[in-house]
């Protein structure tokens, strides 16, 4: 722990340790962040987002130049109940899992897994969804259209994965996100729509109080196993030309018919 001299202001910088910087560092592999419970987040936009959705942070790192830049709202933080430590640049750089990072990084928390609330209306599943930018864009779809529950199968990639996190924009802080639920889970309380090539205009279908949205995968769509458990399909008429939607960009307008009708 040092200082600056007087006249730059009362700025104390921390030094983290190795193990400290390490411990960060593992985040980025799946297994670590199960292991610590723990997951990071990068840039203003998103440390603003967890803290204003009373996400539980555990400790936020920033630079003195981000300091400088960002006085009053870096004030507001250190009057909060949030830890917070003021770090070097070259060891924020470390811990970044960005090239360029912003100068502002947070550690959260994982939210604890919960069994999905079976007496929430509508739900959107996410079936075996590979991609991260695909993972996080439908996630911020889902907050936009007010689809706060979210189920997501086994082989689905990690939605505390960072590049899922980034893309996400911020999504994650206010849902209701449940990992490795089979679709099966639903099957008796809910009826299980899906998004499918080979299905109806989703004008056209009648959607009960209790219905869930099933999204497949970017290469394969539907899994087998959803498919057979499927009541109803629904598909995006195509009105020019092109092989397919990107996923993410189905979920989106999916989405909309989803919850205007």
């Amino acid at each position: 722990l040092y200082c600056l001299p007087s006249w730059m202001g009362p700025l104390f910088i921390n030094t983290m340790t190795n193990n400290e910087i390490k411990q960060i560092q593992s985040l980025k592999r799946g297994k670590s962040r199960r292991e610590y419970g723990q997951f990071l987040i990068e840039g203003k936009r998103l440390v603003k987002s967890a803290l204003e959705m009373k996400a539980e942070l555990d400790l936020i790192y920033f630079t003195e130049p981000f300091q400088r830049e960002n006085t009053e709202w870096i004030q507001s933080i250190e009057s909060s109940d949030v830890s917070y430590e003021n770090i070097p640049a070259k060891q924020l750089e470390k811990i970044s899992f960005t090239k360029s990072p912003s100068g502002i990084v947070a550690v959260c928390n994982l939210p604890e897994q919960q069994p999905p609330d079976l007496n929430q209306n509508r739900w959107l599943y996410l079936d075996r969804i590979a991609d991260p930018g695909n993972m996080g864009t439908i996630l911020r779809s889902a907050a936009w259209f007010g689809l706060n529950h979210v189920a997501i199968s086994v082989d689905c990639v990690d939605p505390f994965n960072p590049k899922v996190v980034r893309a996400g924009m911020g999504a994650h802080f206010g849902l209701s996100i449940h990992r490795n639920i089979d679709l099966g889970w639903f099957s008796k309380t809910h009826t299980l729509i899906g998004g499918d090539h080979r299905g109806s205009d989703p004008e056209s279908v009648n959607l009960p109080e209790r219905c869930v949205l099933v999204l497949g995968s970017e290469a394969h769509g539907l899994s087998s196993d959803s498919l057979e458990m499927i009541n109803q399909k629904v598909a995006i008429e195509k009105m020019g030309f092109g092989e397919s939607l990107n996923v993410g960009s189905a979920a989106a307008i999916l989405m909309y018919l989803f919850t205007n009708k």
